[in-house]
């Protein structure tokens, strides 16, 4: 807390030397204000405080939200089924007569049980 109480003037001191006093207590006491507010500002900046925002996941950092973990999830799961889609391709692409019909029946008896 910043004292900002200037005395009275005393009967006994000229009016300059009392000037003098006020404008240097004036001087303290706006340094003192600019020192809290600059260190209130480098506190609230080290500080987290959880959002009451309306703004989905505000309080978070967007790395750690629910909604960029799933989409990574999903992410990785749309690449994992188009390598296999490649790789489902290539093997049909490089197989016998024999080896795509009994390929075939498989994926019919998967079809129809499905």
């Amino acid at each position: 807390m910043i004292d900002t109480t200037i005395r009275p003037m005393d009967s006994r001191e000229s009016a300059q030397h009392y000037d003098n006093y006020r404008k240097s207590k004036q001087h303290q006491i706006e340094l003192a204000k600019k020192q809290e507010f600059e260190e209130s500002l480098r506190q609230s900046a080290n500080q987290v405080k959880s959002s009451t925002s309306a703004l989905y996941g505000a309080s978070k950092s967007i790395f750690e939200s629910d909604l960029t973990k799933d989409s990574a999830k999903l992410i990785s799961l749309n690449k994992r089924k188009h390598k296999m889609k490649e790789d489902v391709i290539d093997m049909i692409t490089h197989q016998t007569e024999k080896e795509f019909n009994k390929f075939e029946g498989m994926y019919m008896t998967y079809s129809l049980t499905k």
